[in-house]
């Protein structure tokens, strides 16, 4: 499971949140790895809680860095993506949209997130 934490300006306060999240995902069952994005990502830990960025948002970045990691680490597309954010961003169009989970922060939309996907209000699930 690969998280990713928009912290552009309006989701900034969401990083609280975000590593709570995380941080219920069992490690002996699940290999999280954690990333924070604005208009770049930079991978974090659940042990420093650094959170990168606050600029504006976009999607798109998340995808390029998969596809990035996937070669640089020969390693396969992740089985779930996890996104905090919300929503307000720019299209993104992923190899596999159905592995994406979007959870969306109250006031947020779901305009930009890809049809295949599934999204979810962050509320419901804390």
């Amino acid at each position: 499971v690969w998280f990713y934490l928009d912290t552009s300006g309006s989701c900034w306060d969401l990083k609280d949140r975000f590593f709570s999240a995380a941080g219920t995902l069992p490690p002996q069952r699940f290999n999280v790895r954690l990333f924070c994005f604005d208009t770049e990502v930079k991978e974090t830990s659940l042990e420093s809680k650094k959170v990168y960025g606050g600029g504006g948002t976009c999607f798109r970045v998340i995808e390029q860095q998969i596809q990035s990691t996937m070669q640089s680490e020969n390693c396969k597309y992740p089985e779930a993506i996890f996104v905090i954010t919300d929503g307000c961003g720019s299209s993104v169009n992923p190899q596999h949209p159905d592995r994406w989970h979007w959870f969306i922060s109250e006031g947020g939309t779901d305009h930009y997130i890809p049809k295949d996907s599934h999204h979810y209000e962050l509320k419901d699930y804390e």
